[in-house]
């Protein structure tokens, strides 16, 4: 009884383990036939779990201060770029970064400017 016991549950990982290569080959040969497009496929699937990573950190931000003199290209590209950021995260990924603390009080001392 036993015996049978071991073989059944060694048949099932087996079964398992094949059924996953199979998947995994799959996947890999679709991936090479598509090329370009089936990683930027991976890469936006895992898009929004980045975003949340990366935006974790400027929750715990009280206020960010960039200092530069009159004019500056690089002071204005930031700004621009921020001011962008949110939503064409949101479009990629479908994540909300206004609802980021540190971005709501930014965005509100911007009206109030």
């Amino acid at each position: 009884l036993f015996r049978s016991v071991w073989e059944a549950e060694a048949f099932v990982i087996e079964a398992i383990g094949k059924a996953d290569a199979e998947k995994m080959k799959l996947k890999a040969e679709a991936y090479q036939q598509y090329g370009n497009a089936a990683k930027m496929a991976l890469v936006l699937d895992r898009l929004p779990e980045i975003a949340a990573k990366v935006s974790a950190p400027l929750a715990k931000v009280d206020e960010i201060v960039i200092l530069s003199g009159e004019s500056n290209k690089v002071t204005s590209e930031v700004n621009r770029l921020l001011a962008e950021l949110p939503a064409s995260v949101q479009a990629l990924t479908g994540v909300d970064l206004s609802k980021i603390p540190l971005l709501q009080r930014v965005n509100a001392t911007d009206r109030k400017s």
